[in-house]
């Protein structure tokens, strides 16, 4: 008496991992800045206040890192939240601390930060903060959701990435 062999269950489908991304630092020179300010009444039809204000910090300067893209002039704009304060900040889920965004003739940044580190950035930007670093996956699709962004006075050699020369 000959049994028949079981039926082979049939195979799962490995699934095939993302790769993970490339994490980059984009080390930015800082050679000027320009600060907005503007005021209104506002307009919405429940306000919760009524003045609207804006304020931004725009940062300008020279990719240091990575090299080889079509351009290295960059332009980060810093705009101050009232969603960044801390008691604000804890039913937030965010996808990243920044942005960059590369465009033909430049590189366009976007950075929240809280409304009341604004003065002292301010305070730090005229003649000491001389470098923006932003770590993020490398860019695809001209885009880059940064998961870190930070202002300094000198960067430390042991901390850069190998191809980055630092301006005198």
């Amino acid at each position: 008496m000959v049994t028949e062999p079981k039926p082979k269950a049939p195979r799962k489908a490995k699934r095939r991992r993302k790769p993970r991304e490339e994490i980059v630092d984009y080390v930015v020179a800082i050679e000027d800045r320009d600060w907005g300010y503007s005021l209104s009444l506002n307009a919405e039809r429940q306000p919760i206040d009524p003045y609207h204000e804006f304020r931004h910090l725009h940062v300008r300067g020279r990719l240091l890192h990575p090299k080889g893209l079509k351009t290295d002039r960059v332009e980060i704009t810093l705009q101050p939240s009232y969603d960044m304060l801390p008691e604000a900040r804890k039913e937030r889920q965010p996808r990243c601390a920044g942005s960059l965004d590369v465009y033909d003739d430049r590189i366009a940044g976007l950075v929240s930060i809280p409304i009341d580190a604004l003065p002292p950035i301010l305070q730090m930007l005229i003649g000491r903060f001389r470098f923006v670093s932003m770590r993020g996956p490398r860019f695809r699709y001209r885009q880059a959701l940064c998961s870190s962004f930070q202002l300094d006075m000198k960067l430390d050699p042991d901390e850069l990435p190998e191809a980055v020369e630092l301006p005198d």
